[in-house]
């Protein structure tokens, strides 16, 4: 069966998972794509400081990881 989504996002980095957040939060059905990991580039990084929501210096593998959390935890919780 084929599957039709409303948006595809080429690139998990940072705007990538932005882009998906506000389009799952409007109600449209998305799918990121990511040849890296969940981060994109930034996975690679060592140390972010001053990334907005973030207090502490955090890795990008770590940061990546977090925002495709949040990203699977807005589809669940639509899905509900």
């Amino acid at each position: 069966m084929r599957h039709l989504y409303d948006m595809i996002i080429i690139g998990g980095g940072p705007g990538g998972y932005t882009a998906a957040l506000y389009a799952a939060r409007a109600g449209l059905d998305t799918l990121v794509l990511e040849k890296l990991s969940a981060g994109g580039q930034m996975a690679l990084t060592m140390q972010i400081d001053n990334y907005p929501g973030f207090d502490e210096t955090i890795d990008g593998f770590t940061l990546g990881e977090k925002d495709a959390a949040g990203g699977r935890a807005l589809q669940k919780n639509r899905n509900c």
